[in-house]
């Protein structure tokens, strides 16, 4: 469970925030200028909120900003605080620059939230190749290097030939134990949430057999043999992982309901927060603008980012969602008690 300390801290920091989306496409020739001059459209419409020498601050914070492989980038800035840069592997249609009392923090999460350790095994009967991920950031790339000698598993014919096909399997699955072994450790290492096996079939089946329960629970097999057909593989699992989150959790709200460890009732959610009931806090958030009117407001800020800044500071759990069927407006929770 990602507890977002740092989110917390900006949020605790001040009493007027800039929030700040922009896309930034990596795969055009012109990247780099496309996203400095979203960027000044950006800064030219930020209110007249801000001193001459913070906006001069924030102008060479994001000039500085690696311009890498990210698709959007989320710019959160506290009045004479500090400011957080994200990048997210999700696209954004547009730049979008919002000011109010609090950041809107939904989308910044909801980008976390499918951020999902990972191990991706390439395996052939000598060895394989690990690779780490966490989102789309490699965090460590690993090979092993098993033995070679008898490794094809031929036909001599005559007396021999039993001898030299068992000498090949014990081959595969020495090979295929120091494999497991060194997947173990890696993804113990990362905290991996999922292992995706690629490559020879059998390597495969011998690797499956040879890694301990914990790491076999989590751990499935790929027919994909391209980069590109095993990275769509994987990202599928991954949504599928993120999906059976928030199933998981909007089962815990109904079943909560019949009980009242859970509500999906705004005001009930708002009053819980305050006193840090709230263990799990499910939130929509549709990107509306709140106006002064909208009644998914309060006390000047929208509902969903005063009920996020409130879960933040009670250490609860926050789940961005799409909207559920049993939602009656923009949360749902479990409660403590």
């Amino acid at each position: 469970m990602t507890r977002h300390h740092d989110l917390k801290d900006v949020a605790n920091e001040s009493d007027w925030f800039a929030t700040i989306t922009i896309p930034t496409p990596s795969n055009l020739d012109d990247a780099r200028a496309r996203f400095e001059l979203e960027w000044r459209n950006a800064r030219r419409q930020l209110s007249d909120s801000w001193v001459d020498d913070e906006l001069e601050q924030l102008d060479e914070l994001v000039g500085g900003v690696r311009h890498g492989d990210s698709a959007s980038l989320v710019i959160v800035h506290a009045r004479l605080g500090s400011t957080l840069v994200e990048e997210l592997d999700e696209p954004v249609a547009a730049t979008s620059v919002h000011e109010g009392p609090l950041p809107r923090l939904a989308t910044v999460i909801e980008a976390r939230q499918r951020v999902i350790a990972h191990v991706v095994v390439e395996a052939d009967r000598v060895g394989a190749d690990l690779t780490a991920f966490d989102g789309g950031n490699v965090l460590a790339i690993e090979s092993v290097d098993g033995a070679t000698v008898h490794i094809h598993r031929g036909h001599p014919g005559g007396w021999s030939q039993h001898r030299f096909q068992q000498r090949a399997e014990n081959t595969w699955e020495d090979n295929a134990r120091q494999v497991a072994d060194a997947v173990a450790t890696l993804a113990r290492k990362v905290d991996a949430q999922l292992i995706a096996v690629a490559g020879d079939i059998r390597a495969q089946v011998f690797i499956l057999e040879s890694l301990p329960a914990d790491i076999a629970d989590i751990t499935v097999r790929i027919d994909a043999g391209s980069p590109a057909g095993i990275a769509d593989e994987v990202v599928r699992l991954l949504s599928t992982i993120v999906a059976e989150r928030v199933t998981t959790a909007a089962d815990l709200v109904r079943a909560g309901l019949n009980n009242d460890i859970a509500s999906i009732d705004t005001n009930t959610i708002v009053a819980a927060l305050r006193r840090g009931r709230v263990d799990t806090l499910l939130v929509h958030d549709d990107a509306t603008s709140g106006h002064a009117a909208d009644p998914n407001r309060l006390d000047g800020a929208r509902i969903v980012d005063r009920a996020i800044v409130a879960a933040l500071a009670t250490d609860a759990e926050i789940l961005v969602v799409p909207r559920l069927a049993m939602m009656h407006g923009p949360l749902a929770a479990t409660l403590r008690w």
